[in-house]
């Protein structure tokens, strides 16, 4: 009799800078470091079975049992999970489901990984438009070799996409006035990878899309590569940027945009007390711009 298909996973990646990320140290600033092993229960009990879990009124008990803490810390820990983002609230709330985008990237990523179907039908948070970074090519015009196999209709039908999407009448791209670049040969890796370097006090960026290649090739084309990697290094020195002075923080594409792509370059944005910068030659936050050889 043939095995019935592992509907889950019998692991997920867990990046280095998990500690880093402003959810995980708003979770452990609000409920203290052991809330990271009711959150890490949590995730291993949803990829054991997909990509979500429904809730039920015995959970707590349950992780109470496995994690030794009370069934009210239980609560608020996830409590907390919701209100951060590190579960989806509004899905939460509407369907008692517990889930979030990056949870369903990560089990696409991880299933596409293992050759397995990894269709998103139910709660689906993830926008057909928008692909996991490591899950695409982003030097888009990197060289194709000829393909004679059976998919060689589904790969020329891919490239075609392709030069479609760098070709200068890309509309779907223009945000705010942006221009696309005229010279197609992008890296997108470099400055994604660069701003989730460098920005370590930021969101980091899970996907790249159609607006967010808009944005790059926008800033290239008026202010250069030097300028770029200068803004990020501005944004992460900045507390207000961070979400130091309250709730709200900048992420990729509110720094990408125009205005405020300026804004942060001229220094609106700095830390400053009676009119001097408050951060020293020292701070450690500097060490993240490290390798990228842009003044401050």
């Amino acid at each position: 009799m043939a095995r019935k298909p592992k509907k889950g996973l019998s692991y997920f990646p867990m990046d280095i800078d998990i500690f880093q990320d402003i959810k995980i140290r708003k979770l452990i600033k609000y409920q203290g470091g052991k809330a990271i092993s009711v959150y890490a229960y949590l995730l291993c009990s949803i990829y054991k079975d997909g990509y979500y879990m429904r809730w039920d009124n015995e959970l707590p008990f349950v992780v109470s049992e496995v994690t030794g803490y009370d069934e009210a810390y239980i609560h608020e820990v996830i409590k907390s999970c919701l209100n951060i983002g590190l579960f989806s609230k509004e899905l939460f709330e509407k369907e008692k489901i517990l889930t979030s985008k990056g949870i369903q990237e990560r089990f696409v990523l991880v299933m596409k990984s293992l050759n397995r179907v990894s269709e998103i039908s139910e709660f689906n948070l993830i926008s057909s438009e928008e692909t996991p970074i490591s899950s695409q090519e982003m030097l888009i015009t990197s060289p194709k070799t000829p393909v004679s196999s059976e998919f060689g209709t589904q790969r020329k039908e891919k490239e075609r996409k392709e030069k479609e999407i760098t070709s200068e009448d890309k509309s779907s791209c223009h945000l705010d006035g942006d221009e696309p670049t005229s010279d197609p040969r992008i890296s997108y890796t470099e400055f994604i990878e660069g701003f989730n370097k460098i920005c370590t006090r930021l969101p980091k960026v899970q996907m790249i899309t159609e607006k967010r290649r808009g944005f790059i090739n926008a800033r290239l084309k008026e202010h250069g590569r030097e300028r770029i990697f200068e803004m990020f290094q501005k944004a992460n020195l900045s507390d207000f940027l961070a979400g130091q002075n309250g709730e709200w923080m900048a992420d990729f594409d509110w720094l990408m945009r125009p205005n405020n792509f300026v804004k942060v370059l001229e220094g609106k944005y700095n830390n400053k007390t009676n009119g001097t910068s408050t951060l020293k030659a020292s701070d450690p936050r500097r060490s993240a711009a490290e390798g990228y050889n842009v003044p401050l």
